[in-house]
């Protein structure tokens, strides 16, 4: 028999705030197999943007990372407000952590981050003729720099690690693909 999905069964509570929401639940993982308590993270949707200006430099923000205790370089992004739009979103969060703006969005990708644990998606969107237009606004919360990068030298802060978190490696490589600086090539037959 294939697998199944598993059946809620219940659900509590551990953690509800204005961030995420941290339920427990009771699942049915497959007939008279219950796993209990099943962690799940309920996140709002995040957007990021891969944002060039008109020398195809990409644009990056750059803030410590208190969980890993390390500073990294990131795509700029961040939370989906309830009710917003994708691209209003993604604009925004240019706009406010590096003070640019762009003449030209599109969609690259959305992806789960981490089904296993988490609800939410990432979507990025690539920005075209993207330039700095007013200073930056980062919440409360956030200290952040930013600087744009020719592409190659972007390669070299994965390599160093220190363009390090995954999904913004993901989506730098599929807005590449998607410029066509990356081509997918199948492998051949055996």
């Amino acid at each position: 028999m294939p697998p199944q999905p598993w059946k809620k069964l219940s659900s509590r509570d551990i953690l509800r705030d204005d961030w995420l929401r941290l339920r427990a639940d009771r699942c049915e993982i497959a007939p008279g197999r219950i796993l209990d308590p099943f962690y799940v993270l309920e996140e709002f949707e995040w957007v990021h943007a891969v944002a060039l200006d008109r020398g195809n430099r990409i644009l990056l923000v750059r803030q410590y990372r208190h969980p890993a205790r390390l500073f990294t370089w990131e795509l700029p992004g961040g939370m989906v407000a309830p009710g917003e739009e994708l691209l209003a979103a993604v604009q925004r969060e240019l706009l406010e952590e590096t003070g640019a703006t762009a003449s030209h969005w599109r969609p690259v990708a959305s992806a789960y981050p981490n089904p296993a644990r988490q609800t939410n998606r990432v979507h990025a969107f690539l920005a075209d003729h993207a330039a700095i237009t007013s200073p930056a606004r980062p919440d409360a919360g956030e200290v952040i720099e930013c600087a744009f990068f020719p592409i190659p030298a972007v390669f070299d802060l994965i390599r160093d690690g220190s363009f390090g978190q995954a999904n913004h490696i993901a989506l730098f490589y599929l807005a590449l693909e998607q410029l066509g600086a990356i081509t997918h090539h199948p492998r051949p037959a055996p």
